[in-house]
């Protein structure tokens, strides 16, 4: 019962990610279609929300057959932590639209190399000896859905994340010397919320090693709070 009601409440918070990240996507690109600043922001906010909405879905599966159910949900998981990927890239990316001109910053050099950290981040998800699998006493006893992915890939993608997270917010920060006072308060919304994100993957990834469900539901709250002080920065 405790299993059950743990992951309700783990897919219920992924879910209202979902929800913040769509709902923030939407008013971002609003402000400015034509910007590609905007665009890029609203691929950062629609990524995490797609990926989210692919992480709730799949823990709601059960066809009653564990191989079945396995052979539906792990091609769902690996999908899910590519877009997941995806955010993070497209945050470094807004940093060379501010950096340099829209041609420049989007010239096949700057997307050759985005392309090749994201080949890189996803990769492990494609090595047989890597790729993830449904829990079979979990699923077998309580007929939850909870998947096992190697720590070695775990801790390699996340640190990945956290690598592009923090130059983001260096970036940022340099940027946010040069901007008058409005923006700079922009800027510091937005790197308290990456910041919170960055938190919320430490201890998501200290819930995943400790396999602690609990502990991975407070990680998804922090990068629910990240995801909305974001917002916040871009409404001021």
């Amino acid at each position: 019962m405790v299993m059950e009601l743990s992951l309700l409440i783990k897919v219920i918070v992924a879910s209202i990610s979902v929800v913040i990240a769509l709902v923030a996507g939407i008013i971002e690109l609003r402000l400015n279609p034509e910007s590609w600043l905007n665009r890029l922001f609203f691929l950062f906010f629609i990524t995490t929300a797609l990926g989210f909405f692919t992480y709730a879905f799949y823990h709601l599966i059960n066809t009653g057959d564990f191989y079945t159910t396995q052979d539906i949900v792990i091609p769902m998981l690996i999908t899910a932590q590519i877009l997941l990927n995806l955010p993070s890239i497209f945050l470094v990316m807004t940093v060379f639209i501010l950096e340099k001109y829209k041609k420049i910053a989007l010239n096949y050099k700057h997307l050759g190399v985005m392309l090749v950290l994201l080949v890189i981040m996803s990769i492990g998800y494609f090595i047989p000896d890597l790729v993830p699998n449904l829990h079979y006493d979990d699923y077998t006893t309580f007929q939850v859905i909870n998947t096992e992915t190697a720590l070695g890939l775990q801790v390699f993608v996340n640190l990945f994340r956290l690598v592009l997270f923090f130059y983001v917010i260096f970036k940022y920060t340099k940027i946010a010397k040069k901007v008058e006072e409005s923006t700079k308060k922009r800027i510091q919304w937005f790197s308290v919320g990456v910041i919170i994100i960055i938190v919320g993957i430490v201890i998501n990834l200290l819930g995943g090693f400790l396999g602690n469900i609990l502990i991975e539901i407070f990680a998804l709250i922090l990068l629910d709070i990240g995801i909305f002080v974001i917002v916040k920065g871009f409404l001021i």
